[in-house]
């Protein structure tokens, strides 16, 4: 969903950046792909709580999607078809919208939202989803072809069930904007559209339960990575103006 979008993301996320900005997507992404390398024993906790959630929403995959095909309405399809743009390029035109209005009202937290809330998605729904989708294989409901079925890694798989790349991006940019964001409206708001995205892929029979929680779960763990390197890094914010109004640096997240 998202790989034939990584090229726009590269260039929105780079757009009129300088030397120093670009420095910092690589350092960025140099953290994120050693990042378990130095990890400490409460993350490796935290990650196999992440596994183990996987793991049992997948034990009881077909029972809820049995439920949950069985309460299928007009309504949620309805709601799945309005909801769903939320975790593809709806998420991107928010990030895109809160950059630009940050950039024009000169505001370095809803430009940092906009920011931070992109490269979360190129980095989660972008990288990290797509390389396990190739790496398992596994065959979407839809294809009623059972619920444990897994392809494993072929060139060209047609089969991509899990992760789902729709929760990844929801929950990546519901993470990295609440996290910007002051109180609870925003942030109840965010990570209720990202639940919806999760639900209604369900309910189309796109994804088995445990794909979305799955996707849920790496959005969120990629942006809350990503925040918290940007937070150690952090110096004191930089505005500089040139000829063509305001830029401003990723110090500033």
């Amino acid at each position: 969903m998202i790989k034939p979008c990584l090229a726009l993301l590269l260039c929105c996320v780079t757009l009129g950046a300088r030397a120093g900005e670009l420095q910092s997507d690589l350092d960025d992404a140099k953290t994120l792909t050693l990042a378990p390398l130095h990890w400490k024993k409460h993350e490796w906790l935290r990650f196999a709580a992440g596994v183990g959630v996987v793991v049992g929403t997948l034990a009881a995959d077909r029972k809820l999607e049995d439920a949950i095909q069985h309460n299928r309405s007009p309504f949620t399809d309805s709601f799945a078809r309005r909801v769903t743009p939320f975790g593809g390029g709806r998420a991107m035109q928010i990030s895109a919208l809160l950059i630009g209005t940050g950039w024009l009202t000169h505001n370095e937290n809803v430009l940092g939202a906009g920011r931070d809330s992109l490269e979360a998605e190129l980095w989660a729904a972008g990288v990290v989803t797509p390389l396990l989708k190739d790496s398992f294989g596994r065959a979407r409901p839809n294809t009623g072809q059972g619920t444990y079925r897994l392809f494993g890694f072929t060139i060209s798989n047609p089969h991509e069930s899990f992760p789902s790349g729709h929760a990844t991006n929801a929950f990546a940019a519901a993470t990295a904007i609440a996290a910007h964001s002051d109180g609870y409206l925003i942030p109840t708001i965010a990570y209720t559209l990202a639940t919806g995205v999760a639900f209604s892929r369900v309910n189309d029979r796109a994804h088995f339960p445990s794909d979305v929680v799955a996707g849920a779960l790496i959005g969120h763990a990629v942006a809350r990575g990503l925040l918290a390197h940007h937070a150690r890094v952090r110096v004191a914010p930089v505005v500089m103006r040139n000829g063509l109004g305001l830029t401003a640096s990723w110090s500033m997240r």
